[in-house]
């Protein structure tokens, strides 16, 4: 749920831990069942095109908070990710948040419905995970320079944990989905729902979910 903006920084000096530092406090897992739908918006006709059920591998992105893609950047097969949420609202804040402009039509975006195929492992950063791994709670709502590295030191440490599970940096009250590489077969087959954020189907819906967040669009 980021658009494509080339990456120049991701600054060594930015603390991150080391594996065995992780491995000693043992990951915080929240089990996603398959009984909760998430919500997806995606871009279908930008530079990088996003298929609904498919994960983004081009990265790390300057404006992505969870990406665990390893540098320099570039497309990464093993390293993908997806940007999911329990509601509309949260994704329109993410995907918007730069300009809180909802645009309905540059890139074409998409929004997706779906129930996963099985249930997933995340790493719950939002409750006291982070103060146990010697940071603060904050920093997963802090630069996405040092989440970024946190993704990546956590995706060393557990490559088998499905992705994170984490509040919305944007629309706080909100908890955001992020899947990594290796969750690809948790999508189904066909969504609940897919269908143009211009849509008329979906159109006056996207305005009264922007206009609650205080959001402008071209609705």
């Amino acid at each position: 749920m980021a658009s494509l903006d080339p990456i120049s920084f991701d600054l060594p000096s930015l603390s991150r831990p080391s594996r065995d530092e992780l491995l000693t406090v043992g990951p915080e897992v929240r089990t996603l069942s398959t009984q909760a739908p998430l919500w997806r918006i995606h871009m279908t006709a930008s530079q990088h095109p996003q298929a609904w059920n498919r994960l983004r591998t081009w990265g790390p992105l300057a404006s992505a908070r969870w990406d665990a893609h390893p540098m320099p950047q570039g497309e990464h097969p093993s390293a993908g990710v997806a940007y999911l949420a329990f509601d509309v609202v949260t994704c329109l804040a993410e995907v918007f948040q730069s300009t809180r402009f909802v645009d309905v039509h540059t890139g074409t975006p998409y929004v997706t419905l779906f129930s996963l195929t099985r249930p997933v492992r995340l790493l719950d950063v939002t409750g006291d995970w982070l103060m146990r791994a010697g940071a603060r709670a904050s920093v997963a709502m802090g630069k996405k320079s040092r989440t970024r590295q946190w993704a990546r030191a956590i995706r060393d440490a557990w490559p088998d944990l499905d992705g994170v599970y984490s509040r919305s940096a944007v629309a706080g009250a909100h908890e955001c989905v992020t899947l990594w590489g290796g969750s690809e077969d948790a999508f189904p087959r066909s969504p609940l729902l897919s269908t143009p954020l211009s849509s008329p189907a979906v159109v006056t819906s996207i305005k009264i979910a922007a206009e609650s967040m205080r959001y402008s669009s071209n609705c």
